[in-house]
């Protein structure tokens, strides 16, 4: 095994009960397993939240997410879909016979849905998104109370759930306050007309650790169930522990002679005798090529520069300052090494862009392996 990611079990418990303890027992803590479960292994991290009791709710982004958990035996926690999902009869008759809970949008999912539950004489969990601002999937307020007047009407559907999305509760007070009283007036002109939903939730990681208020009586917990922040003030409210580690081993090391030209496009020429070791990995595993001659590899406790470009298969490092470097020898992607560490906030920042993106693109070939001895550090 040349490349492979490590999962560190008890750093995404630790961060379980960290936000148990942040918003109460009474409050659902849904954690989101969506994207590969951002990278960190779709299955791997479903079984964890299963097992864990701070977790109520397990949140995926489609419908054959879903199927996927049911099939894996992911069935001792409730199911929530937040995005999308075929109308296609065959498989929400399998969703919905295992208590799939859906989020509704369009009328006619609420029409298909409904003719489902019919056929199984059961009825169908559904929470209503209402686009608050981020203008993405959701109705808009306005158009709330008559979406919600025809919901009623079918008699196979148990709306739940009301609930929406922040755009900016990492970067914007205000709109994230205007988000919020849009979403309570909505509430609020429902229960004027005798519609009381009973769960509702808004807030994401950075939401809830931010604002009390967005908590409701649901959350849904993403990026920081990982260990990771959305938002650096968010730090100074929760302590979490990162889960992922990623390594790879060095196949082949050479000396080069001062002024040879490295890689595609000679991208990065030698200044000295230097000697490079080639790593197996390259923007096919995800390891960006924006890192081309900015980011870092551990080698024996020694961080190592990136020379020349990333290429698809294959990565090059100057080792030169390395004792006894060889073949063999696990080069540390993100993670720690003695007395250092590449952490995935600096991947973000040679490649100029969030953490969700640096993990959410490992490819999800590579093995993940469930290290339930923890390794992070405090």
């Amino acid at each position: 095994m040349f490349t492979w990611l490590e999962i560190d079990a008890r750093a995404i418990q630790y961060n379980l009960k960290q936000f148990r303890k942040l918003i109460g027992p009474k409050v659902l803590l849904m954690p989101v397993v969506k994207a590969n479960a951002y990278g960190h292994g779709f299955l791997l991290v479903a079984k964890i939240c299963q097992q864990a009791k701070e977790a109520d709710r397990i949140c995926v982004v489609n419908l054959d997410e879903a199927l996927e958990l049911i099939k894996a035996g992911i069935t001792k926690k409730s199911i929530m879909i937040l995005s999308f999902y075929d109308l296609d009869k065959e498989k929400l008759l399998k969703a919905i016979k295992r208590d799939i809970i859906f989020p509704i949008y369009r009328l006619d999912q609420i029409q298909t849905l409904n003719k489902i539950g019919k056929l199984l004489n059961k009825k169908v969990k559904v929470h209503l998104k209402i686009d608050t601002g981020t203008s993405r999937l959701g109705i808009l307020p306005k158009q709330a109370i008559d979406f919600v007047k025809k919901i009623k009407k079918y008699k196979f559907l148990n709306l739940e759930g009301l609930w929406s999305h922040f755009a900016s509760s990492e970067e914007s007070r205000a709109y994230t306050e205007k988000q919020i009283k849009i979403f309570n007036k909505v509430s609020e002109d429902l229960e004027k007309i005798d519609i009381k939903i009973p769960i509702k939730h808004f807030a994401c990681s950075a939401a809830m650790a931010l604002y009390r208020e967005t908590r409701f009586n649901a959350v849904r917990l993403g990026i920081s169930l990982y260990g990771l922040y959305s938002a650096a003030l968010a730090k100074s409210k929760i302590k979490l522990k990162p889960a992922l580690s990623w390594y790879t081993k060095i196949i082949q090391i050479k000396i080069l002679s001062k002024g040879t030209r490295i890689g595609y496009g000679g991208a990065y020429i030698t200044k000295q005798k230097t000697k490079l070791a080639i790593l197996p990995i390259g923007y096919w595993d995800g390891y960006d090529r924006r890192f081309s001659n900015k980011s870092f590899v551990l080698i024996r406790g020694k961080k190592c520069p990136v020379r020349g470009r990333v290429c698809m298969n294959l990565t090059i490092i100057d080792v030169t300052d390395v004792f006894g470097v060889r073949v063999g020898d696990k080069a540390t992607l993100i993670g720690y090494d003695r007395d250092q560490k590449i952490i995935i906030d600096d991947l973000a920042k040679w490649a100029n862009t969030i953490n969700y993106e640096i993990t959410d693109r490992i490819n999800p070939f590579l093995p993940r392996i469930l290290n339930p001895i923890s390794n992070s550090r405090e």
